[in-house]
């Protein structure tokens, strides 16, 4: 018995959930987007943690993502007012940020997305889509003010 409690203390930290995203990647964690020059915002929570992967949840909607090496990959999102729901799933799951990342930085993700809903509506697209870092901006919040990397999807 001795012996297992010295290798239970001796076993190492395990490593971030995603190493390159360990400030995102605790539950509870919230934080807020701004889209169409700051016309739209929403917050978003992370509420659950996997092995290997995260869901971020907003009002009426929730996303999975898969988390590696190479960045975060969006796999499904689904949105669901109460009455009807609306899912898609990405194949193969989509880059959505990789890893490593600064201002300059461009990348496109190819992916097919299956879409189905409560209607019974589905059908499958491919889908294109080109991101780039544009620059770091200053983020005044609650918790204070940070260094922010801002991103657009082109």
């Amino acid at each position: 018995m001795t012996l297992l409690l010295f290798a239970f203390a001796c076993a190492p930290e395990p490593e971030p959930l995603c190493p390159s995203y360990s400030g995102l990647t605790a539950a509870g964690r919230t934080w807020e987007y701004e889209a169409f020059a700051g016309e739209e915002r929403w917050t978003v929570e992370l509420t659950e943690l996997g092995v290997g992967g995260v869901t971020l949840v907003g009002a009426g909607w929730s996303e999975r993502y898969l988390c590696d090496a190479d960045g975060l990959w969006a796999v499904s999102r689904e949105e669901e007012d109460g009455e009807t729901w609306a899912r898609w799933e990405f194949d193969p799951p989509a880059l959505t940020m990789p890893a490593e990342i600064a201002p300059g930085d461009a990348w496109t993700t190819e992916a097919a997305w299956h879409y189905s809903d409560s209607d019974g509506a589905t059908k499958t697209e491919s889908r294109s889509t080109q991101y780039a870092a544009v620059a770091t901006v200053e983020s005044n919040v609650a918790a204070g003010t940070f260094d922010a990397l801002e991103l657009r999807v082109l």
